[in-house]
């Protein structure tokens, strides 16, 4: 049984490690910042066999850095999946658009009309924050 590489080893020299071991397991990095270090000595090439073998997809794109950001990415993805965040709820949800005007009117607060209902919601909200009638 082969033991596993030690992380500094890894770290050194990647693209010479990757030439001589193939490519480390992704669970070898703790830190995500290890993973990050390892993988921007790497060129593009051994970036997207990597990805290959590791069974990620990835969005090319044409121009060569993006490319070479995306694949970077979705390997760091796989060993270190994005957080997600609770989307905050908006304190101008429990009004409704006329109740929104109808306080602009009130407070004598300048709003541009609009036909467009979520336009006119949206620039009543700004004009009332800036106002500092809602927050």
């Amino acid at each position: 049984m082969a033991r596993k590489p030690q992380l500094k080893t890894v770290l050194k020299n990647p693209q010479e490690w990757v030439a001589k071991n193939g490519f480390p397991e992704l669970e070898i990095f703790v830190e995500k910042s290890d993973l990050q270090k390892f993988y921007k000595k790497l060129d593009t090439a051994t970036l997207e066999d990597w990805a290959e073998l590791e069974g990620v997809e990835f969005k090319p794109n044409d121009h060569a850095s993006i490319h070479r950001m995306r694949v970077a990415q979705a390997i760091l993805f796989k060993r270190f999946p994005k957080e997600v965040k609770p989307k905050k709820e908006s304190p101008y949800k429990k009004y409704t658009t006329e109740q929104l005007v109808e306080m602009a009117v009130e407070n004598e607060v300048p709003v541009e009309a609009t036909d467009d209902m979520r336009i006119l919601r949206m620039r009543t909200i700004m004009a009332l924050r800036a106002h500092k009638i809602v927050e």
